[in-house]
């Protein structure tokens, strides 16, 4: 394992990127603004493979126009300083596990028949499932933008809609409802199971728009996840003995 994070640029914080940036606030508009134009044209052509093969080949459509490294699994240990944890991380996957533990993930959600679970049991089920795909953090950066993704699709090939949009608001809140869904047995999914209620659902958003009390509706449940002022913090590379 390389003993330092070659995937940023030298003695800088800034990822090495195809856009020639070396500014990081203007890398992450950049790469937002590309990544959300990709995703804009994956819902267009669909996309199907629930899979780790999947999740690489989805993090590649989405990020590729950014990084080369786009859908390859991270080669580096890593951790993220959470604020509300006092600056500790969440245990993501070791680099030469990413592909064992992602199978895995992916294994015991394509066991579950979720043809026969209804509505609330399909969301409770996402929501206790989808956590161990985004734990493994098989890439450099963009997990939690490829595992929303994910759902997002995995709930429409179930016949639901998705509120991307509502998730994407909120990114603060969806970051800390996965990172408290990741505790082992003490961990906490109320948190992602009311995002999802809210954002799987089972009519479709065009259709509330034109109602201004449905309008004033939806603009309520935009506010109530909501973080002020959320700045995600990077990614640090973690040496084997640091762990």
């Amino acid at each position: 394992m390389s003993k330092y994070d070659i995937y940023l640029q030298e003695n800088s914080r800034v990822l090495k990127n195809k856009l020639g940036i070396t500014d990081e606030k203007e890398l992450d508009i950049a790469e937002s603004a590309t990544v959300r134009a990709n995703m804009s044209l994956l819902y267009e052509s669909g996309f199907d493979d629930f899979s780790a093969k999947g999740m690489c080949e989805l993090h590649r459509q989405l990020f590729s126009d950014v990084y080369d490294w786009a859908g390859e699994y991270r080669s580096i240990n890593m951790l993220k300083r959470e604020d509300f944890l006092a600056g500790k991380s969440v245990w993501y996957s070791n680099w030469d596990t990413i592909d064992r533990d992602l199978k895995a993930a992916w294994e015991k959600i394509n066991a579950v028949d979720w043809q026969a679970l209804n509505h609330q049991d399909f969301v409770m089920s996402v929501a206790h499932l989808f956590p161990a795909v985004w734990q493994v953090h098989p890439f450099r950066e963009g997990n939690t933008r490829t595992t929303v993704m994910m759902i997002a699709f995995f709930a429409e090939k179930y016949g639901y809609y998705f509120d991307y949009e509502l998730m994407a608001a909120s990114a603060g809140y969806v970051r800390k409802a996965f990172v408290l869904c990741c505790f082992g047995e003490h961990s906490e999914y109320e948190h992602l199971e009311k995002i999802l209620l809210d954002a799987i659902i089972t009519e479709p958003i065009e259709n509330i728009e034109d109602d201004s009390e449905s309008s004033n509706s939806r603009s309520s449940k935009y506010e109530k996840y909501y973080t002020k002022d959320y700045t995600p913090t990077p990614h640090e590379y973690v040496e084997d003995s640091e762990e």
